[in-house]
């Protein structure tokens, strides 16, 4: 009882120190919030910014496979097309 008791004593004692500090303390820690925040934007962003060229490659080599295709079976291609382009009609004329 007697250590909680003076355990309350030092408390009241550090109280005003506290306080005084705590503002400070505050706007410290709001810095370094912002901070951390800031930096993990960063990171966000360029990792953002990978994803996107990584898919631009991707894309970029998928287009050039299909174009090769198309150039060196055009017939196939062009009943390939045809056939989804009429499956899609039938398809989006029976929703309507």
């Amino acid at each position: 009882m007697i250590s909680n008791h003076a355990d309350r004593a030092d408390a009241a004692r550090n109280e005003p120190v506290r306080a005084r500090r705590g503002p400070r303390d505050t706007r410290s820690l709001r810095a370094i919030a912002a901070e951390r925040l800031e930096e993990g934007a960063d990171q966000l962003k360029a990792r953002g910014r990978r994803m996107v060229a990584d898919g631009r490659e991707t894309v970029e080599r998928y287009q050039d496979q299909v174009e090769r295709y198309i150039a060196d079976h055009p017939y196939k291609s062009l009943l390939v097309a045809v056939g989804v382009g009429t499956l899609l009609g039938l398809v989006l004329r029976r929703r309507s």
